[in-house]
């Protein structure tokens, strides 16, 4: 019984109500005097209780002038208890994002590890609906599925890269430089996702760990669109005119370029 009570309450039942019910579930019908008299409760908590779960519609009142109360079936108040529940997550759920969002393009949040960067990475994929841009040394097979779930919603992949890449059987667009020097080392990765998201990470020479950032920002995933794009658009000059056209006199001698 005690077991029963502490469920009820975990339901927002108070302490009284749910007394009060499960003594009308065991009774069939009573009346306040009566289930007062047998919880040994004052009569005014009973009534205060039997108004609250007759306005939830826990319990019923007969028709009659003796106000005899009777409980709602278990069955029907669990599965009505069910259905509010779920309703009231789903709407729960549906404000939590609205206000997540609301300011969503001046959040950046920082991820450590290279797993987690990867787990964020899929996580990102699958929420494109139009166009991916990646430009990575890593391996891109470990991203398999989540460009063939991407393939068959009409996504369009693209991807650059200065490393060699493995390709075989992956529905994207690839364009790399195949620079054999540049495998097996996974140091980086930026995406863009349908030109509002953006991941970017890497692991530098000063340290092991891969270290990346998210964002919703439209400024940023402009900027690292331009860069991927800017990248393939060298990459095809290069292989149209036989030459790299980035000679000594195009370059600026910057710190950029000279490090």
């Amino acid at each position: 019984m005690e077991e029963i009570l502490c469920l009820l309450e975990k339901m927002n039942f108070s302490k009284t109500e749910a007394s009060v019910y499960v003594n009308l579930l065991q009774n069939s019908s009573l009346n306040g005097y009566q289930i007062a008299k047998n919880l040994n409760m004052s009569r005014s908590s009973v009534y205060g209780a039997l108004d609250n779960l007759y306005k939830k519609g826990i319990v019923f009142s007969l028709p009659g002038d003796s106000q005899i109360y009777k409980a709602e079936n278990p069955k029907v108040l669990i599965n009505k208890m069910k259905n509010e529940i779920v309703q009231t997550a789903d709407l729960l759920e549906e404000k939590l994002q609205q206000l997540k969002y609301s300011d969503s393009e001046e959040r950046y949040l920082n991820i450590a590890g290279y797993d987690n960067i990867i787990s964020k990475a899929k996580e990102l994929l699958l929420t494109a609906k139009k166009e991916v841009y990646i430009n990575t040394d890593l391996d891109l097979q470990m991203f398999l599925k989540e460009f063939i779930n991407l393939k068959k919603r009409g996504v369009r992949i693209i991807i650059f890269s200065f490393a060699k890449v493995n390709s075989d059987n992956l529905p994207v667009e690839i364009y790399t430089h195949n620079n054999a020097n540049c495998g097996g080392k996974e140091t980086r990765i930026m995406m863009v996702v349908d030109c509002k998201k953006t991941l970017i990470a890497d692991r530098g020479p000063h340290r092991e760990e891969f270290l990346g950032t998210f964002t919703d920002n439209l400024l940023l995933a402009s900027v690292v669109s331009e860069h991927i794009h800017n990248d393939i658009y060298l990459l095809k000059l290069k292989n149209k005119y036989k030459d790299n056209l980035i000679d000594e006199d195009i370059k600026l001698n910057t710190l950029l370029e000279n490090r």
